[in-house]
Parts: C-alpha cells; structure tokens; sequence
C-alpha cells in the first residue's frame, strides 16, 4: 500500500513522519533542520521515493492563499498545486499549523491532555493558542473544521495586555505577539533590564528566584489568561481551551494554576462568568500534534475511518 507523508514546518526545524490511510497513528518521526527553500525540494523527493509516497499533507507557520503559504518568520513560501505536479503526487494538501493542531484533537486521549482548568462541556468549539515565536490560534468547530486564525499579528489587546509588564516604554509591543508569546518575555526582559537572552533563560531565572524574570512571567501569564478569556467568549468554544507547545510545557509546570484561571475569569459578571466557568482549560502534551493533525485532516478529506 502506498504511503502518507505529513510534514509540519516550523522556524526553525522540519517535522515528518509517514502514515498508512485510515490510520490514527504515525511512523518513524523525525525531527531535522531545514536551512533554505533551496533544500526543500531534495529533501521531499528524497521522503517520497523512500516510502513509495502517493500523498502529501503540509502544515506550515502562516495563512494560507490561493493555496499558498509564505512563512511570517522566515524566507520561505509554497504552493500546493505546484508540489503536486512536481511531484507527481495523487493528492496533496497545505495546511496553517494551528489548523493542523486543531484536527489533532479528534483522537486524543486524555492522557495527553493535562487539566489546568476543570468545566463542563456544553458545545463543540474548541479553540486553540500556542505562544511560541509567535501566537498560533485556531478554532475547531463542532469537532469537524478548523478555522486558523492570524490573531498574534492583530493589535485591539495589545495596548491593554502590556500594562501587566508595568514597562517605562510600551512604545515597541504593537501587537499581539509582541505582548503574549516567547520572544515577547525575551523582549519584554530586555526592556526592563537591558540584557539580551532567550524566553528559556528568562523562564530559568524565574525558576532560580530572580524578581524582575518573576514580574515578567507573571505579566505573561496574566495576559494569556486575558487572551484566551475574551477568545473564549468571541467564539463561545465550550468545549475547551487548549494551549500548545514547549514553552507552555515548561510554564505550565511552575505557574499558579488557580490564579491562572482566576485571570482567565477575571471581572466578567453574570452570563460571561458563567460561561466561563464552565469552559474547561487544558494543556496538550501529545507529541507531534501537528503530524497527527495532518493525518487526521487527510482522512477527514478521503472520508476514511480511523481504525488502524
């Protein structure tokens, strides 16, 4: 039987790993560095006639166009109908990241879902965001579709958010992922400090006690809980709210998890609150969403029953 080939492309590193149809589960994952577009190419030619590939599912850091994807953080653009005919390929699809991550909640079990926030589920809207590089989000709706979203480069709650760092000068944080992602704490570090290092840094820093990392991961913290909040009114998702990615891994383990969902509450009254309430909050630890996602999203497409 011919195979799946799902590739996630994110800043840095290329993610791949191959499937069978109908399947819930991928094979051999594989993480490498991709330096250029110049490189792609081989390296997917190579992939395919390894494993006898027919099918090709992209997912990639972007908003898709006229079946395209030019990445926000770095060099790099592809074209769906492009690759399939340079490739031969049955079928191909390209899809946002986040899109991807959305579609990955379908076969998830709850061993790979850690509860920050407990609720009660009372529709099927789930809505995704992930603070990395930049801010990923994406809303699963009725379980069935996703909607990728470009919310990290909007600016309505920004202006707002960045009064949590208590900063001299704002004048730099315009966006949304200018005030809620990784490389905001490492910006937001240097503005208060004038030293330049890595979000991981600022977060070990936190770790071993240091006041101003402290005021800094809270100011995060408290601005991601506001974000998901007026996300999780704008789309009503009853069904959750899921945050993704290594550095939520590591801030997830060392945050107040009640005061967290205290911010996520905050001063919404009546019905607002309510709802709210209700809305679970959780953290997916799965490995490699984005793969399975791709897989799931193939499967949707080819009505396939996910059995094996």
């Amino acid at each position: 039987m011919n195979k799946i080939l799902v590739v996630d492309i994110g800043g840095t590193n290329l993610r791949y790993a191959y499937a069978t149809k109908g399947a819930k589960t991928i094979d051999e994952p594989k993480k490498i560095s991709l330096e250029s577009i110049e490189k792609f190419n081989p390296l997917i030619q190579e992939l395919i006639e390894n494993k006898n590939v027919d099918s090709l599912i992209i997912s990639v850091a972007g908003p898709k166009v006229n079946g395209s994807i030019s990445m926000t953080n770095r060099d790099f653009s592809i074209n769906e109908n492009e690759l399939k005919t340079k490739f031969n390929l049955n079928s191909i699809f390209l899809l946002n990241d986040w899109e991807s991550i959305g579609y990955s909640l379908s076969n998830m079990d709850e061993s790979e879902i850690e509860v920050i926030k407990k609720g009660k589920t009372f529709n099927q809207n789930s809505f995704f965001i992930g603070p990395g590089t930049g801010l990923g989000a994406a809303l699963l709706i009725n379980n069935t579709s996703v909607l990728p979203t470009e919310i990290g480069n909007t600016t309505g709650l920004a202006k707002t958010l960045i009064k949590n760092y208590n900063l001299d000068d704002e004048s730099n944080f315009t966006t949304l992922e200018n005030v809620v992602s990784g490389t905001a704490i490492s910006k937001i570090f240097e503005n208060k400090t004038g030293k330049i290092i890595k979000s991981e840094d600022v977060i070990k820093l936190f770790k071993e006690g240091d006041i101003i990392a402290k005021s800094v991961v809270d100011g995060f913290t408290k601005s991601l809980a506001e974000v998901m909040s007026d996300m999780a009114l704008n789309y009503i998702s009853g069904n959750g709210v899921y945050v993704a990615g290594s550095l939520m891994r590591t801030i997830t383990e060392l945050m107040d998890k009640d005061k967290f969902a205290e911010h996520f509450i905050g001063n919404k009254k009546g019905l607002h609150r309510d709802l709210l309430e209700m809305i679970p909050i959780g953290l997916i630890k799965r490995e490699h969403a984005p793969l399975i996602g791709n897989l799931n999203y193939f499967n949707i497409q080819n009505n396939l029953n996910q059995d094996t």
